[in-house]
């Protein structure tokens, strides 16, 4: 294994000496006319190439690297033209500078005039090679960082997508319609008023899912309206059994994954014991100021409803895709806690 690295990264050098050499001949074209050429020319410029070469698209390979964890060029594509810019040139004037130095130092004893004289016609072929490498590489690191993008979109597009199916299935199957009607016949008999109020907020529960089906975000306000409707439901199903406290002290105008405070609530309800006995606390508020936790009793049925177990992995995904936040979730003294991010506007 150790042979087959070694040979890897002789195969890779050797690549990239042979690069380095080519461009450096390729380039001398312009600066030395056809009866100065020689074999001692080609190989000067071979050794110059690698010895100037290698270190500075080293450097730059490391610059970018850097840069582009800080500023992206999706991200930010102004900053980050002008500090790449930026720092190639100095870091390519100094790489050369110094190659230069140590060159004429070691071959010809050249004194400091003399170098500098012989580096100031270098800079323009020099130049020129590392903007080509520059707008070749970030060219190719664009596409990719595009292409990375798009893929991360579609990703995006099939997590929010599932999440709204899950989500719109909870909501329309048997199950969940039998227990709503079962709740409004009683209604019907029982409370006139609240039943025709039944009726509305269950209408509004069904058009909130699809009327969100096509964004991404929706404001906190909007999906904290929804859940409140989907309480009153499960409200009039459980009674006291059910208690939901919402205690979210936010900016209501900051935005969230739509659908997700209900899927958190709807998880608590499927799978945890809800009874005279053992009536179960459901505690939405806010926490580190921008983030939404929904906590709730860890009490489990024996045998819990049937879930694919896919509405937190969607939920992770499409909070991972609007930034480096992640989905919080754990279980702590007796409760299961789920905290997700809020986004500005």
């Amino acid at each position: 294994m150790k042979q087959k690295k070694a040979y890897r990264i002789i195969l890779l050098l050797a690549r990239d000496f042979l690069i380095l050499s080519l461009l450096g001949n390729l380039l001398a074209l312009f600066m030395y006319p056809l009866e100065m050429w020689s074999i001692r020319t080609v190989m000067t410029n071979c050794m110059f190439s690698i010895g100037i070469g290698y270190p500075a698209m080293k450097g730059m390979m490391w610059i970018t690297y850097i840069l582009e964890k800080r500023y992206p060029w999706l991200e930010a594509p102004i900053k980050r033209l002008i500090y790449q810019v930026l720092a190639l040139t100095f870091f390519s004037a100094l790489i050369m500078f110094l190659g230069f130095l140590v060159w004429n130092r070691v071959s010809v004893g050249y004194n400091f005039t003399t170098v500098l004289k012989n580096v100031l016609p270098s800079l323009k072929v020099v130049y020129i090679f590392l903007f080509l490498s520059l707008v070749l590489g970030n060219t190719v690191l664009f596409f990719k960082n595009w292409k990375e993008a798009a893929v991360q979109q579609e990703e995006l597009k099939r997590a929010h997508l599932a999440l709204q199916y899950q989500s719109l299935k909870d909501q329309i199957r048997p199950h969940f319609l039998f227990n709503s009607l079962s709740s409004l016949a009683t209604l019907i008999n029982t409370d006139a008023d609240r039943a025709t109020l039944f009726v509305h907020k269950l209408s509004d529960v069904y058009r909130y899912v699809l009327e969100q089906r096509e964004n991404e975000l929706v404001p906190l306000k909007d999906d904290l309206k929804f859940l409140e409707d989907y309480i009153f439901l499960q409200k009039i199903r459980f009674g006291e059994k059910l208690r939901v406290e919402n205690r979210v002290d936010l900016d209501m105008n900051r935005m969230v994954i739509p659908l997700s405070l209900q899927m958190l609530v709807e998880n608590a309800v499927k799978h945890n014991e809800i009874s005279e006995e053992r009536p179960l606390l459901i505690e939405i508020y806010a926490s580190d100021g921008e983030r939404v936790v929904v906590k709730n009793r860890l009490q489990k049925k024996e045998v819990s409803e049937a879930s694919l177990g896919m509405g937190l992995e969607n939920l992770k995904k499409q909070i991972a895709f609007f930034s480096g936040d992640t989905l919080q979730v754990r279980e702590e003294g007796g409760s299961f806690i789920v905290s997700i991010p809020t986004f500005s506007k």
